[in-house]
């Protein structure tokens, strides 16, 4: 990879270095190497970070004639959904069947919900899919368990464990006539929102053009693209743990549908299964709930929200830990850079170079990370790689967890699960010295 990441972009008057938490000037990278020279990490979409409020920060600059779309997303975003028939006609239709009356529930401004709460119980900021190794849902509870419920009880209840060695364990207990059998419980915990609309507008030959199926390379790295059927048109997921989802506007629809029992013009049929009639018994809010005004309205408000400028206070320091992140290998799957294409629909997200450090592709992650659970095309060892901008604001917050299950409570435990395609980078971070260790923990922690 070069060793000169981007251009000195200008933004808002800011150096580029500036935006990346130094004090100006070039410093040096790693011992013998040329100084690092960093653009804001999301480009026309970075702002000065908000402490209390990180993840919910608008890009600046946007059209006044394009924020009456971003408003009432927003107002969509964090309201309480009613049953229907509800005071409010915009806003009601929630299940019968659901994981969370809001977005907001699962999804806040300063971080991650924490998906483990004291006692065993788990809380919707964890959701649960239902499948097998051969991509079938349960014929009875569906694709994802509820386990909340308008009227009557819901699909079950999830409580977790945790063994002396620090491992997870999610159990359901369930409240219909079948168990799960040969199905298994999939657990997701919910991801901060930070530069979505970025994510979205990369093209899908950017993508392509870092997918290596076959390891034609010979590292070892065998990023390929999860291909889905959406809206008519095959086309490349990039949202969800598995990529299931190939836009921003597919994703909302998926998690209204199957976190809020809410249809919208791409999730028409409500989320009960065929053997489940409380949904054809309970009145509906409309044909469908969610709009397509609605849905496109909650979009521009994801579309716009801004990534916080980097957390910098040695500058030195953050470079060395940037050229240990590329050395183990980490780069090789959380690729550092993405640039953005056009759309005519807020301009200015158009052809930025954004550090997300992340391919979008699913890589098989080993064993241990497999739940047996496959979605679409992905496998159950198969993980989208997340992006890690902000992770270091999640870990901040009290109850922060990692990975797709929550599984681990720090980011080096997260580190430390990394197999399959990622062992051996794993295997190179845990040779490092403790100092060096540390120094790349703190890159992360400021990207």
């Amino acid at each position: 990879m070069s060793r000169r990441i981007g251009a000195g972009l200008l933004l808002g008057g800011l150096a580029a270095l500036a935006a990346c938490g130094g004090s100006g000037g070039n410093s040096s990278g790693s011992e013998g190497e040329p100084p690092r020279v960093w653009t804001p990490a999301g480009g026309s979409a970075t702002v000065a970070l908000n402490e209390a409020a990180p993840f919910m920060q608008f890009v600046s600059g946007i059209d006044a004639s394009e924020m009456a779309g971003v408003s009432q997303g927003r107002e969509l975003f964090v309201a309480e959904w009613q049953p229907a028939p509800g005071p409010r006609a915009l806003i009601d239709g929630l299940g019968p069947l659901f994981n969370a009356n809001a977005c907001t529930a699962c999804h806040v401004a300063d971080g991650r919900v924490a998906p483990l709460a004291d006692g065993g119980a788990t809380t919707p900021g964890v959701l649960f899919r239902i499948g097998n190794a051969e991509g079938l849902t349960h014929p009875l509870y569906g694709g994802q368990l509820q386990d909340q419920a308008t009227t009557g009880q819901p699909e079950g209840r999830v409580s977790w464990t945790q063994d002396t060695s620090g491992a997870i364990a999610y159990s359901a207990t369930l409240f219909g006539a079948a168990g799960l059998g040969d199905f298994h419980l999939g657990p997701r915990i919910a991801p901060h929102l930070v530069g979505m609309g970025l994510l979205d507008r990369v093209s899908e030959a950017a993508i392509l053009a870092g997918a290596d199926p076959d390891d034609r390379d010979g590292d070892g790295i065998s990023g390929r693209v999860h291909w889905v059927d959406e809206e008519g048109q095959r086309r490349i997921g990039r949202f969800g743990w598995k990529a299931i989802n190939a836009s921003l506007r597919t994703q909302n629809a998926g998690a209204l549908h199957q976190d809020m029992g809410l249809t919208s013009p791409v999730r028409p049929a409500e989320n009960c299964s065929a053997l489940q009639p409380v949904c054809a018994e309970q009145p509906g809010g409309g044909s469908p709930e969610v709009s397509d005004a609605s849905l496109s309205a909650i979009v521009d408000f994801m579309t716009v929200l801004a990534v916080p400028e980097r957390r910098v206070a040695d500058r030195a320091a953050f470079d060395r830990g940037a050229g240990l992140f590329e050395r183990v290998g980490c780069a090789a799957c959380h690729r550092p850079t993405l640039v953005t294409g056009s759309g005519a629909r807020f301009p200015s997200l158009s052809g930025q170079t954004v550090y997300a450090y992340t391919d979008l592709l699913l890589h098989d992650m080993g064993e241990a990370l497999s739940d047996g659970v496959k979605e679409g095309d992905a496998q159950p060892a198969e993980w989208r790689t997340p992006p890690l901008w902000g992770i270091g604001l999640v870990e901040r917050k009290a109850g922060a967890r990692f990975l797709h299950d929550g599984r681990a409570a720090s980011l080096r435990e997260a580190i430390g699960w990394h197999g399959g395609e990622a062992l051996a980078a794993r295997t190179r971070f845990q040779a490092l010295g403790d100092a060096d260790q540390a120094l790349l923990l703190q890159f992360l922690r400021g990207i």
